[in-house]
């Protein structure tokens, strides 16, 4: 089956999912989508407007759900602005490098889900942080120590470095933020799922949102308007590393690209010595890459730097 039959046949699920923290349990009020009101107003002068990708999504082998994949890949409309990787953040730091969002290739499909609803209603997804490796949560850790706002990760981690969970808000089709309850981050009492200390229209995008994400399969956190972890669960992940896109070359000889990081998964094309590519994360022995319209694993032997 192809991605755009795997998607096809996804669209339209509508799952009603019990409400539950991510990191506690709280019981929310019920939404509906009957009760939510999509505002039209305009969007201030000063708010960033961001161009929505026009590219395609690649041409893909078919991929076990646990697999991880840059979001953008399989959902080229989606925005994504990653505040840890800047320091655009609570903490005023940059907590990792890269600049690709990565979640489980189960989540993604889920989010196309997501997305095309929303197209519906004349908006659409932007990603504030997707997956979190652990070293990125220790980081964070290291910056704020506080178990209020940060996950501990000597007790257990985030839902992020499962490769599961999203921070989201909703945008215009034109890529500008609209009004939600807060900024990202914010650790107030108005970034939690009671409403009433807002404006009605930041409120009717957030029951939106949470709506949208839940009849899709994603469990909302009580404490952020903006978080949202798929329900099904993925182990923590202590091997795959993004890095900031990099230019490599192959070397030596002709290399093979794998589906996934496993010699006995599905050959995506072979490589030829010289030929350059992009690597986007590393995978123990393996490199994940982009090369051309494809992506995929490749050995880190096979492999040098472009200086």
């Amino acid at each position: 089956m192809t991605m755009k039959q795997a998607l096809s046949l996804l669209v339209g699920a509508s799952l009603c999912l019990p409400l539950a923290a991510c990191r506690q349990k709280t019981d929310l009020p019920e939404v509906t989508s009957a009760s939510v009101t999509v505002a039209t107003e305009a969007v201030p002068p000063e708010t960033t407007v961001q161009t929505v990708p026009e590219t395609q999504a690649l041409t893909m082998p078919e991929l076990s759900d646990s697999s991880f994949v840059p979001v953008t890949d399989y959902i080229p409309d989606m925005l994504v602005e990653l505040k840890y990787a800047s320091q655009d953040n609570f903490t005023g730091q940059t907590i990792y490098e890269f600049e690709d969002a990565f979640a489980r290739f189960g989540t993604v499909k889920k989010l196309a889900e997501v997305q095309e609803s929303l197209h519906e209603v004349g908006l659409g997804l932007k990603i504030w942080d997707a997956f979190r490796p652990v070293a990125a949560q220790f980081r964070l850790w290291e910056v704020c120590p506080d178990d209020t706002y940060v996950a501990d990760p000597r007790k257990g981690y985030s839902n992020h470095s499962r490769g599961n969970a999203v921070d989201v808000a909703l945008v215009d089709l034109e890529g500008r933020e609209v009004e939600m309850p807060t900024q990202f981050d914010d650790f107030s009492g108005k970034a939690d799922r009671n409403y009433a200390d807002c404006t009605e229209t930041a409120a009717d995008h957030a029951r939106l949102l949470q709506d949208v994400m839940q009849k899709h399969g994603f469990v909302p956190y009580y404490g952020e308007w903006w978080h949202f972890a798929d329900e099904e669960k993925y182990p923590v992940e202590e091997v795959f590393e993004p890095v900031r896109r990099t230019q490599y070359r192959v070397k030596g000889q002709e290399a093979v690209l794998w589906a996934e990081p496993d010699e006995q998964s599905q050959v995506v094309t072979l490589l030829s010595e010289g030929e350059d590519l992009e690597v986007l994360g590393w995978y123990a022995d393996y490199a994940l890459v982009r090369f051309g319209a494809v992506r995929g694993y490749t050995q880190k032997a096979n492999l040098e730097p472009v200086s």
